[in-house]
Order: C-alpha cells, then structure tokens, then sequence
C-alpha cells in the first residue's frame, strides 16, 4: 500500500528497461505504476500504463505474459471501479478471474474472487457479492494467502456491513485486520512502513 514509494521505484528504473515490448519487466513496471496511480486517483497516468501494456502484449508475447496478465487485469478491474463503470469493471474481473482459474495461483485466485464480489457490491448484487466471497474464502483455505486474506475479509467486512450482520462484519474486519497487523511485523522494525 505504499503507493507514492511503489511510482517513485517504477518511475526510477523505467527508462533502465527501454521502449522494446519485448521486455517482460518493463510490463510489470508499467502495470505496478498503473495501479499505484489508480489508488492515488491519477487516472490518466493509470490509464496510459495500462494500455501500453495491453497494446505490447497483443503485439508481443514474452515470457511471464500469463503472471503479468493477471497483474493487469486486476489493475483494469480496479481502474473501472475507480472511474464508476461497473458495466466495464464486472467484464473485466470476468477476464481476471479467467486468467487465474488457468493458474494453480491461489492467492492470484482469491484477488480475483474479491475482484469479483467488489464490483457485484458496488452494483449492489449483495447476493452474487456472497457467492464471490464464498468462493474466494474456499479458495483460501488451507494455505496462507495474506495477501489476498486481508482484502478478501475487508469484502466481506463490507458485505456483511451493508447486510446488517454486524457480528459477521466485526469477525471480518478483525481478520483483516490481523493479516495486516502479520504483514506488517514481517517488515523489518527500521522501516516507515511497518507503521
């Protein structure tokens, strides 16, 4: 969530990649940026990213084009939420959600379940929003997934909210907030962001 130290790293070895569409780390840079700037609301900036990397995948395969892909995806997913068209946003987790279920990738698959149910909730599908979350807390079963386990429990922190479950809600929350509180020991003690 380090959004503004994320652009500065991206920003800093983006011209060591150079322009080739070719270069399967220039992709990633390029989609890291793109869903940094999302999150910081500079949509533009976000939209060029993206689209420069969809345009060289089309062009181009490389290698690691299936793990970018995903990274792409949920990054668009998240730009159509951020700009209000839940018609787009709901296409585009389909197209996330396809690309991880081709993958053995649980932590990709639970994002892209949370993907999923985020834009069935800001639709105001409550029902297809519970079905979305069942699934991606089946799918975190057994492994540990803290990446997509604090999101996945935000949701259904969420869910459970505006469906008056306020029980649900707060063991929700408390979960995601414990997965936050894990990740962010893991972090050594000196640095900004543990905090």
């Amino acid at each position: 969530m380090d959004f503004a130290g994320v652009l500065a790293i991206c920003e800093a070895v983006l011209p060591l990649f150079g322009a080739p569409a070719w270069s399967a780390w220039r992709r990633f840079c390029l989609v890291l940026a793109g869903t940094e700037a999302t999150a910081l609301g500079h949509d533009a900036r976000a939209w060029h990213s993206l689209m420069t990397v969809q345009e060289d995948m089309e062009r181009q395969r490389v290698n690691h084009d299936w793990y970018c892909r995903m990274l792409l995806e949920a990054a668009l997913t998240d730009l159509w939420l951020a700009r209000g068209d839940l018609a787009q946003a709901q296409s585009q987790a389909e197209r996330l959600l396809h690309a991880t279920l081709a993958t053995a990738e649980r932590t990709w698959q639970a994002l892209a379940w949370d993907a999923t149910a985020r834009v069935a909730l800001a639709a105001g599908d409550l029902a297809q929003a519970h079905t979305c979350l069942a699934q991606a807390l089946v799918t975190m079963e057994d492994v540990e997934v803290p990446l997509a386990a604090w999101r996945v429990h935000a949701t259904a922190a969420a869910l459970y909210e505006r469906t008056g479950k306020s029980g649900e809600a707060d063991h929700h929350r408390a979960l995601s907030r414990a997965t936050i509180l894990q990740l962010a020991q893991s972090l050594p003690a000196a640095e900004p962001l543990e905090h």
